[in-house]
């Protein structure tokens, strides 16, 4: 990968820190926001439907909306050892033929990635500097829902993030995290052609949305 910020990613989100979500995942289920975006996505119709997770990690929403009828999934990150771990997962249960993997920045690689019915972005435009970019580049290949968690924009997630980013710069990784304003990325995803469908804010911390194309 050609991002400095990418290549950080890749070496933050190492092989332990994938065996360690993957461990708790299996032992107690996707995380309080990711499961509040899948239980919105699964009040809607997913019969037939395909999947782009953007930054799925260990894979934690397709692997919980394909029992629900996702046929296609494309799963993208910027972490090798992630990738490894969600697709040893996958064949595990038998999804060899329906997650296709790839490794790389998704905005770099957006062009020869096709539409699909769904997107989502689960605490990923935090880890990404170009929001503009990454936000036009997956509403673009969404055609009917648009799911995202990110930070809400106060006072705590600025005091999260300037901790993460002094850890990143002690250890001299190029990696930082964001906090993009709300009214930012919201008019982004409306003026894109969609209508909200879900809200929930989690506690301080997280902001769960989905989308609908209009």
């Amino acid at each position: 990968m050609s991002c400095t910020h990418c290549c950080g990613a890749d070496k933050l989100f190492d092989d332990k820190s994938a065996k360690k979500d993957l461990k708790r995942y299996l032992k107690r289920g996707p995380k309080k926001p990711t499961r509040l975006l899948v239980e919105a996505l699964k009040k809607q119709n997913l019969q037939e439907k395909s999947l782009l997770d953007i930054g799925g990690g260990i894979g934690p929403i397709p692997l919980e909306l394909i029992p629900e009828g996702i046929t296609k999934v494309t799963d993208i990150d910027s972490s090798a050892s992630y990738i490894n771990i969600a697709e040893s997962e996958a064949i595990k249960r038998g999804y060899k033929d329906i997650i296709q993997y790839q490794f790389g920045d998704f905005v770099d690689q957006s062009k020869q990635i096709e539409i699909h019915d769904i997107v989502t972005l689960d605490k990923v435009i935090c880890c990404y500097p170009h929001v503009d970019d990454l936000l036009k580049s997956s509403l673009s290949k969404a055609k009917k829902y648009y799911g995202i968690v990110y930070p809400q924009t106060n006072w705590l997630s600025s005091l999260w993030a300037k901790s993460i980013n002094l850890g990143m710069w002690i250890k001299k990784n190029p990696f930082r995290t964001f906090i993009h304003p709300t009214k930012l990325v919201d008019s982004t995803i409306l003026n894109a052609g969609f209508k909200k469908v879900s809200s929930i804010n989690y506690f301080l911390s997280w902001q769960i949305h989905l989308y609908e194309k209009i």
